[in-house]
């Protein structure tokens, strides 16, 4: 379809059109990405801080889309107390996108993780999900160049 699809600039229902509007947004940002029958997943470089981030997109039963961004890197022992603090410190001063630390019992070293939702029931226009997935990225960005130069994770 063309950018220029009128049909397009109708709300569609994100349950059904998740993966159009991901996929549409993703193949704007002229960047390999990887996709499986339940997700939809891209690197970016992050000079700022030092590393790359993985924008990945998927869905949580049939409630919610999540948007979810990791970097590069692996959180050591000795980092978990202020990684921990500075989640607090992130989700108590800006919100979105909510930052955790992930895999604390799992195999691989623990990560940290930002995630934002948008509720599978809403309707939304192609337009209006490339400014939030653009918003999203800059989110992401600000994010861990945050947590690289404000806490040195």
């Amino acid at each position: 379809m063309s950018d220029t699809d009128p049909s397009m600039e109708q709300p569609v229902e994100l349950a059904v059109h998740w993966r159009r509007l991901v996929n549409d947004w993703v193949t704007r940002q002229h960047r390999p990405f990887e996709a499986d029958a339940s997700s939809v997943g891209l690197e970016f470089e992050h000079p700022e801080a030092e590393r790359r981030i993985q924008l990945g997109f998927t869905t949580t039963s049939t409630e919610m889309l999540l948007i979810m961004v990791t970097d590069d890197r692996y959180l050591e022992n000795d980092q978990l107390a202020r990684a921990a603090a500075a989640a607090t410190a992130w989700n108590i001063e800006q919100l979105a996108p909510t930052l955790s630390i992930c895999n604390l019992a799992g195999e691989q070293p623990p990560y940290l993780m930002g995630f934002r939702t948008l509720p599978l029931a809403c309707q939304v226009t192609r337009t209006a999900f490339r400014v939030m997935a653009d918003q999203w990225l800059d989110e992401s960005r600000a994010l861990f160049t945050w947590c690289h130069q404000e806490c040195r994770l």
